[in-house]
């Protein structure tokens, strides 16, 4: 009969569930309004249909139900995701993760392709396309579960103009992504707890899907299939983000560097746990003797740095009189649909790759196999398989005639 108001409703919610904050939540969330709107509305008598709602959530979390599903949307980063029984609840230390993500995917490039493994609700991979660049970035959301993709889906559908930098695609860890893609940044929170662990808290076994806590009797089932499969996935260069338990991070550097990944660590939460650990796919192709300095030929990087360098040599007098620039004008939108990635030479299976000297790079070199017959021809072979050219030029004038090209 409106008779009635929410401040007398909100006393009442905080008695029935015995906390204060949650029920000023329940009754925001029933009143469709912020904090402060809700505020506003204290004294104002209450609609039926806003009561009925309220009461529908009052026995939810008088059942035990977590707080998040309840109220069926929760804060990750800088977005609002809507959350239910379907996926985890998106957690603080979670944030740290996609931070770590965000931060290696934006100085990978002016192009970057990222992949959240097992998304859930969307959460690391959604924010990953909110906060990077919307220019030249794609992220790829995968998970096994149909009703965890059904609810990224509805997240994805509020996240504005970068949800259409995002790809969805359903299959267990690796086999959700594309065999021709190579990714600059792979982050993970897949399942981590041991299947008979003390340590989880009831409220979580009860409520959260078993699909996305446990793996196996130590909890690294799944850790082991995402680090043995990434190397085979990631640009040389490119970072492998997992989300692990506090009690794990040793055993998955473990992993980390037995499958040849480098710069491998284990970072901390804020309350000093083990929460995450990273690790990068080794660059190097090879060192050369030489007796000027060491030399090191490493893959191009997709970053701007490499492809300034490129661009500056393709256009010295010196390069272009013997490389394919001579007859053309290269820009940074032509070296990166020739270098770049999906570019010509990612189609067509030639690795670029970066001469340094003393750290410094100093030139170009490109190696790739002599599979086409048009290929093998010109170098008089009837057949060029398992045969590979290599063809290089050293981009600083001040350091021809040393010796260095042909070391």
């Amino acid at each position: 009969e409106r008779t009635v108001t929410w401040r007398e409703l909100l006393a009442e919610t905080a008695v029935l569930i015995d906390d204060p904050v949650h029920a000023r939540w329940i009754c925001e969330t029933a009143t469709s309004t912020t904090r402060d709107e809700f505020a506003a509305l204290l004294d104002q008598p209450a609609t039926e249909r806003a009561v009925g709602h309220l009461d529908a959530m009052v026995a939810r979390a008088r059942g035990g139900e977590p707080i998040q599903y309840v109220l069926g949307s929760w804060g990750f980063r800088r977005l609002d995701l809507a959350i239910d029984a379907r996926v985890l609840i998106p957690r603080p230390e979670t944030e740290l993760v996609a931070e770590r993500a965000i931060e290696m995917a934006a100085a990978a490039g002016p192009i970057r392709f990222v992949a959240d493994l097992g998304t859930g609700s969307g959460a690391i991979g959604l924010a990953l396309a909110d906060e990077l660049p919307h220019d030249g970035t794609t992220v790829w959301i995968t998970d096994a579960s149909d009703d965890a993709l059904a609810v990224a889906r509805d997240n994805l559908a509020g996240l504005g103009r970068a949800a259409t930098n995002v790809i969805i695609a359903a299959g267990d860890w690796f086999d959700a992504l594309p065999d021709d893609v190579r990714y600059d940044v792979i982050v993970s929170n897949p399942p981590y707890v041991a299947d008979a662990s003390v340590d989880i808290e009831a409220i979580v076994q009860d409520w959260e899907p078993g699909s996305a806590l446990f793996a196996g009797p130590d909890g690294l089932d799944d850790l082991r299939v995402i680090v043995a499969g990434a190397v085979d996935h990631l640009r040389p260069g490119g970072w492998l983000v997992l989300e692990h338990g506090h009690d794990q991070g040793a055993a998955v550097c473990e992993l980390m560097d037995g499958v040849g990944l480098i710069d491998v660590e284990t970072r901390t939460d804020l309350a000093g746990h083990d929460r995450y650990s990273v690790g990068r796919r080794r660059s190097e192709l090879f060192d050369v003797a030489f007796a000027g300095g060491p030399l090191t030929v490493r893959h191009l990087h997709n970053t701007v740095s490499d492809y300034a360098h490129l661009l500056s040599w393709l256009t010295t007098p010196e390069v272009l009189e013997w490389y394919e620039g001579r007859d053309r004008t290269f820009d940074l939108a032509a070296v990166l649909a020739e270098y770049g990635p999906g570019g010509e030479h990612d189609r067509d299976g030639t690795i670029p790759a970066i001469i340094e000297l003393g750290g410094d790079p100093i030139g170009y070199v490109q190696l790739y196999e002599l599979d086409d017959p048009a290929d093998a021809e010109a170098f008089g072979l009837d057949d060029g398989r398992g045969v590979w050219s290599l063809d290089l030029y050293l981009g600083e004038p001040d350091l021809f005639g040393q010796g260095i090209g042909r070391a």
